[in-house]
């Protein structure tokens, strides 16, 4: 029994490009260095019955990696090797943004903690020693207005 292929697979192992395109004319497999060439374009060019899939230099000059009868499986190799190239670009951005999400809400919960403590018109309380405290005449057990305990002693 025969296993059935993916039309195209790929995959990224560190800084190479590694594809096999099944349905190319031959079927192969293709290596690409990723750190030795850092610029480059992929593209998908030609005409019915013929298609190539290459990549294009800074110069502008297209070297084909694989050629496919068919335009639909010329543009699935194209359309995977593509999501495959852009998926590391991809973690990256959200690794970035999420880590610029936490600092930014660590320094929001230090700066809204800090300023419920130390903030306009709310000062942190002062104690001072008891000698200093003003005394009061009150009498045990004789119920007071709150407006009356509140007030300062009249001297």
């Amino acid at each position: 029994m025969l296993l059935q292929k993916k039309p195209v697979e790929t995959k990224r192992v560190g800084a190479t490009l590694v594809a096999a395109y099944h349905k190319a004319n031959p079927p192969l497999i293709w290596r690409f260095d990723l750190e030795r060439n850092h610029s480059f374009t992929l593209a998908l060019q030609g005409d019915e019955g013929d298609w190539e899939l290459g990549v294009t230099s800074p110069k502008g000059e297209f070297y084909a990696i694989a050629r496919f009868l068919a335009r639909e499986d010329a543009e699935e190799a194209f359309g995977q090797t593509h999501k495959v190239l852009l998926r590391k670009r991809l973690r990256w951005l959200r690794w970035t943004l999420g880590i610029t999400a936490v600092v930014v809400l660590v320094i929001f919960m230090g700066l809204y903690g800090l300023g419920r403590f130390v903030g306009a018109g709310n000062r942190l309380p002062t104690f001072s020693s008891p000698s200093s405290a003003p005394t009061m005449n009150m009498e045990n057990g004789i119920p007071l207005p709150a407006d009356q305990v509140l007030r300062p002693p009249s001297n």
